[in-house]
């Protein structure tokens, strides 16, 4: 009987120390589990912390880039605007300065040789020459900018060329001067009035013709730097839309990180849950099965000394 007993000992001996190394393996694993999932919770949570402050200062980022890229196109549509005016009175300039320079070369062309004394038909076919240009520079003279550069006593010729253009032509355009002028230039400063006319238009035309090269040379080099302006303003513009792209990818990127380190942390939070309600009840699983030990193997020495 008692060898019986001590068998019986022996066998729940054996089964009650591969229980207690259970518990203690097992409560040891989710004691470390439990450890580690507070590590994480703790790095998740200082993680999201860093993500939230980077996710901030990168919307910053972005909308700078889009006010930077707003203002590089506002600058490109400004400066468009402005050489697009600028062209068109260049142009409008230019074909008026054009027209009246045309008018000025016919007039003088016109009057070569107008001095000159010529047979009765020929002399009549300078006339008509003459007059037809008339009404060109008439327009030219309009010009408020031409008569403001104008000497007085220049544009009073003119203006008489234009009322009387008759007394510039042929034999009426000899160098008969008035008494008053003989009288105030006594060594023949005044040409006669056809070589006088021609000399002030001829001046007049190379004045537009060099105003026109100035005005050409300028459109040019306005040109030129309204086109390097926009070329830079465009590599400016494909470095700020390569900027944007890559931040609003960044941002993308940590934005799923956040996410990411949200779920890994309500994951975590339930593990940790679920660990120590494990670790609990392995706890006191193991407590009640030592006590329940503690209490067979006193009965059981009582029934060995029976």
């Amino acid at each position: 009987m008692k060898h019986r007993i001590e068998q019986d000992g022996k066998t729940e001996q054996q089964s009650y120390d591969k229980y207690a190394c259970w518990c203690e393996d097992t409560m040891g694993r989710k004691a470390n589990d439990i450890a580690k999932d507070k590590e994480v919770i703790e790095e998740e949570q200082a993680r999201i912390l860093k993500l939230k402050a980077s996710l901030g200062s990168n919307g910053a980022e972005v909308e700078q880039t889009k006010r930077d890229i707003a203002a590089n196109l506002e600058a490109q549509r400004e400066a468009t605007e402005a050489r697009d005016k600028e062209h068109e009175e260049y142009s409008a300039e230019r074909t008026e300065s054009e027209q009246c320079s045309g008018a000025l070369e016919a007039a003088v062309k016109a009057l070569a040789g107008a001095g000159e004394k010529k047979k009765a038909f020929l002399e009549t076919m300078q006339e008509a020459q003459v007059l037809s240009v008339i009404d060109g520079v008439r327009g030219v003279v309009m010009r408020p900018t031409v008569t403001k550069a104008m000497a007085a006593k220049d544009l009073e010729v003119v203006e008489r060329f234009i009322q009387h253009p008759e007394n510039f032509i042929g034999s009426r355009a000899g160098g008969f001067l008035s008494a008053a002028q003989i009288a105030n230039n006594p060594f023949g400063d005044y040409a006669p009035q056809s070589t006088q006319i021609q000399s002030i238009l001829k001046g007049m035309y190379d004045t537009f013709v060099g105003d026109l090269e100035k005005s050409n040379a300028d459109e040019a080099e306005s040109q030129k730097s309204f086109e390097e302006l926009m070329a830079t303003k465009e590599q400016e513009l494909e470095t700020l839309q390569a900027t944007l792209e890559s931040q609003e990818m960044d941002g993308a990127t940590r934005n799923k990180q956040l996410a990411d380190s949200r779920a890994l942390l309500d994951d975590t939070k339930k593990k940790l849950e679920a660990d120590e309600k494990l670790f609990e009840d392995v706890k006191a699983g193991c407590q009640l099965k030592a006590e329940e030990w503690s209490e067979r193997t006193s009965l059981r020495t009582m029934e060995l000394q029976g």
